[in-house]
């Protein structure tokens, strides 16, 4: 055997080209071929005659899909990936239903939604208010001893055929005897005369700094709670839920979440640093029952000691693990601090034409908290409603971008966004995490103007200028968890009750939409080489639809939802033809 490479010659040359003729003619004739993940072991499930939505970066469709040990293993046709069957293969046949990769909300609070699940009535479907307040009857006929009856945001009086929200009388009338706490945004609220004497307010109680508790013309309490400060006053007091409770409505809430294709969350806040808030979340996760991926913000409280509760955070271990960037699993994970690092510098959640105002000093608490974090390679994920707020904080972070590199970070909202905004926010290689807030808030165009309304936000604008953005909801406060309400709102433009609000030109194609709520969103929780797409080596997050996402009617895009909903290779729920894949099924 030679121990040297022989000099290059003529001789050779002709062999190689020879050799490579050969290939070339051996090879098959061109077609369609599967993609496929670098092992070629037989598929633990195969999804066959479908419509394969893949969300890769030509947007391709496909008929099938291959999963092994929780990844993609290959895409392609029917044809194709029956080769990837073995015995011990489950195939299903999707029946030409539509499949989609699970979507993601980029901006939820679930965890503090989820620890409270069952004890709070949903009126996003309700079509009046005396329906709602009938509702709230029930509840309170069958609530137990010292138990409270809660909606919490997620409607507005425009669904309701009375056009008005409920009064304090009303819910006296319904439930005279038991607490009952209706929340509206973060604007208003409205509890009954058995909530304020389980809060302890009387007509001699102060207004909380902030906030307000709306008398009358004789100084008697209507009811009528205006402002964060006067929610908490009585929010605050209902009795939270034991470990199992919370835990039993968490696992509650996330098969919702499921079933209206969510497979991933990024979760900011949910209830603050108190540790009871995660215990549930944690408890679901240790036991391998967590069924979507958690990305997790702290938010700071106290009001007034948010420094004092970070460095304790970062020193301690009160959540039961030493805090680090990225400390977690694909399932779930801690990413850093938010949405509201400073209280004070909260600019208010209404669309009004003027921001509210942030002191200079909470704005130099703001930098204090995001040096420290940033320092110990954490992100921030911050509130900004307005554009304004917006671009005193990008002050900030482009202060201490400069010292100490900031990891992708994320201002929320921002509905009335410019370009420049946008752009200084691109060049810190952060993103922006947008909702459908407007989505529930048609009379913005007369609290906002339509001017600003027309453009908000700037969909269209941010794709052009390559900025990141993922989509989400805000709920469970603000709005339902329903992605397919804020797919709606982003390809239409259009209120809950119908009414035009952003102009045609800011609106989004469906695959754009999807994009963002797939991909987009991945790339704001640091997912993107794992999630957002249905790609060979990809986790294997998949939603199979009600009825297809890209043709359906318009007014159809709202209301659909999944009938199974697979998170790393197994499904965590199914319903319809494929009701006996749902967990737990004999």
């Amino acid at each position: 055997m030679a121990t040297t490479a022989p000099r290059p010659h003529r001789l050779s040359a002709r062999l190689a080209l020879a050799v490579i003729v050969a290939l070339l003619l051996a090879l098959p004739l061109p077609g369609p071929r599967p993609r496929v993940a670098a092992a070629t072991q037989a598929a633990d499930l195969v999804l066959v005659n479908g419509k394969i939505v893949t969300v890769d970066p030509a947007f391709s469709i496909q008929q099938a899909v291959a999963i092994r040990n929780g990844q993609i293993l290959a895409v392609g046709e029917d044809t194709q990936i029956q080769a990837l069957v073995g015995p011990g293969t489950r195939v299903v046949d999707l029946n030409g239903r539509t499949v989609i990769p699970g979507l993601h909300d980029s901006h939820i609070h679930a965890i503090r939604g989820g620890n409270t699940f069952t004890r709070e009535l949903d009126w996003s479907g309700v079509a009046s208010l005396a329906e709602g307040l009938e509702l709230i009857r029930q509840w309170a006929a069958q609530a137990p001893p010292g138990g409270w009856v809660q909606v919490v945001g997620g409607w507005h009086e425009a669904q309701f055929a009375e056009k008005r929200t409920p009064t304090g009388a009303d819910l006296d009338a319904v439930a005279p005897n038991t607490p009952v706490y209706v929340q509206y945004f973060y604007e208003r609220a409205w509890v009954n005369r058995a909530a304020l004497a389980a809060a302890g307010i009387t007509r001699d109680t102060p207004d909380p700094p902030g906030g307000r508790f709306v008398r009358d013309a004789n100084g008697d309490l209507t009811g009528e709670l205006e402002g964060i400060p006067a929610f908490n006053a009585v929010y605050l007091r209902i009795p939270p839920p034991s470990l199992e409770e919370a835990t039993a409505n968490s696992r509650l809430l996330y098969r919702e979440l499921n079933r209206l294709g969510l497979t991933a969350i990024g979760d900011v806040g949910g209830g603050g640093t108190d540790p009871d808030t995660y215990r549930a979340i944690l408890h679901l996760w240790e036991r391998d029952e967590l069924p979507l991926r958690a990305r997790i913000h702290l938010q700071l409280n106290p009001p007034g000691g948010e420094l004092e509760t970070l460095r304790r955070y970062l020193d301690e271990t009160p959540l039961g693990f030493p805090l680090r960037p990225m400390w977690g699993d694909d399932r779930l994970r801690i990413l850093g601090f938010g949405e509201n690092l400073i209280w004070r510098a909260w600019d208010g959640d209404s669309f009004t034409p003027r921001p509210v105002p942030i002191p200079p000093e909470a704005l130099a608490q703001v930098e204090q908290v995001v040096r420290e974090v940033a320092a110990r390679g954490f992100r921030v994920h911050i509130h900004a409603t307005k554009d304004a707020s917006a671009r005193l904080l990008l002050d900030i972070l482009e202060r201490v971008h400069r010292d100490v590199p900031l990891r992708r970070p994320v201002l929320a909202h921002i509905e009335d966004a410019t370009p420049e905004t946008l752009l200084r926010l691109k060049a810190l290689g952060g993103g922006w995490a947008v909702q459908n807030r407007l989505f529930f808030r048609p009379d913005a165009i007369s609290t906002w103007g339509e001017a600003n309304v027309r453009r908000a936000p700037p969909l269209r604008t941010a794709l052009r200028l390559e900025v990141p953005v993922g989509g989400g909801t805000d709920s469970t406060r603000v709005a339902t968890p329903s992605p397919f309400f804020s797919l709606y709102w982003m390809v239409t433009g259009r209120a809950i009750d119908g009414t035009p609000m952003r102009a045609a030109e800011e609106n989004l194609s469906r695959e754009e939409a999807l994009r963002l709520y797939t991909m987009g969103s991945a790339w704001l929780d640091f997912d993107e080489e794992r999630l957002g797409s249905i790609e060979p080596g990809k986790l294997a997050d998949l939603v199979v639809l009600s009825a297809d996402y890209l043709t359906v009617p318009d007014e159809e895009l709202r209301r659909l939802e999944s009938v199974l909903t697979i998170v790393g290779g197994r499904p965590v729920y199914a319903a319809a033809e494929f009701a006996a894949l749902a967990p737990g099924h004999p």
